[in-house]
């Protein structure tokens, strides 16, 4: 099967790195037991510039879809997001070939 991969880049605003990972975890087990097609959250990265890029990988486009419009009814992942600031998201498929065989 298809994964549908969200690459999410963005700035943590006036969160130390700790409370930011922990809201993070938070907001990423919330959200898997909302939404159980979310897949994985593998990576999370800071880029040179101080910003970050996250991956989410969901069964379908359908399923993140869902889980991006319910993300408003998920306390923890409402905490997260007030730490966050200049959300972009990238989108993209990932073949069942593409998983790392690592």
């Amino acid at each position: 099967m298809t994964h549908f991969v969200e690459f999410v880049n963005y700035r943590v605003e006036e969160a130390s790195e700790e409370k930011f990972l922990a809201l993070r975890s938070a907001a990423i087990l919330a959200v898997k037991a909302a939404h159980p097609a979310l897949v994985s959250v593998p990576v999370l990265a800071q880029r040179p510039d101080g910003s970050w890029t996250d991956v989410w990988i969901y069964e379908t486009q359908a399923a993140a879809d869902a889980a991006n419009a319910g993300a408003g009814d998920i306390p923890e992942f409402v905490a997260f997001s007030v730490v966050v600031d200049g959300v972009e998201i990238e989108t993209g498929r990932m073949p069942d070939a593409a998983v790392s065989p690592l």
